[in-house]
């Protein structure tokens, strides 16, 4: 009878212990459990703000590349393609690529490639490089620039853009002029798939190719 006895309160005892143990493993888990959830919370969040910069700064980037000029390499180039009596001679087509090659090692980091085809269809690709005679003294300065992301959930890959080029000439005063647009984004690339920039008037285009504004 002792020894039954004695054997029932161990089981006791044990089944007590399981339980402690069961309770104390569960609190564990449960603790564990909301550490990572608060810890993971943030990454996602930070992922999508750092996204964001990155598209801003692409943009940024494109805006300097497009207002400060002129590109003196690119406007020989340009003449380069587009001069010459004999459009499908070799010596011609060599510097249509060369202007090509040129165009892509400076914009295909920001543009998918359909969106650098689409920007150079639009003439929204050195829009105002392109107006530039060789050995002008005129030039373009890019003061001032703001991008901001759509408040839309659904349009978070796209940005308004606005920006303020100086133009300075020897013939006259320096002026201002504003400059907006939009610029969407791949989803997939994370590049700039689409852009509409420019002025309401043509008031910049015609200082740089020295036309009467009257």
């Amino acid at each position: 009878m002792m020894r039954g006895r004695l054997t029932t309160k161990n089981f006791g005892l044990v089944t007590a212990t399981i339980l402690v143990c069961m309770i104390s493993v569960g609190c564990t888990q449960g603790s564990a459990t909301e550490k990572i959830e608060t810890v993971s919370a943030p990454k996602t969040e930070t992922a999508a703000v750092s996204n964001t910069e990155k598209e801003i700064k692409i943009i940024e980037a494109v805006l300097q590349e497009e207002l400060n000029g002129p590109d003196e390499l690119y406007i020989q180039l340009s003449e380069a393609a587009m001069g010459g009596t004999e459009l499908d001679s070799v010596k011609q087509k060599e510097n249509e690529m060369k202007l090509e090659s040129y165009m892509k090692e400076k914009f295909l980091p920001y543009y998918t490639e359909e969106g650098l085809k689409r920007a150079r269809g639009t003439n929204m690709l050195y829009q105002y490089q392109s107006q530039f005679e060789p050995d002008s003294e005129s030039a373009i300065k890019l003061i001032d620039s703001e991008v901001k992301q759509s408040e839309i959930d659904t349009a978070s890959n796209q940005y308004h853009v606005k920006a303020t080029v100086e133009y300075t000439s020897p013939d006259e005063e320096p002026s201002l002029h504003e400059l907006e647009g939009k610029v969407i984004f791949s989803t997939k690339e994370g590049k700039i798939g689409v852009i509409q920039f420019g002025q309401m008037d043509s008031s910049l285009s015609k200082k740089i190719r020295n036309w009467s504004e009257e």
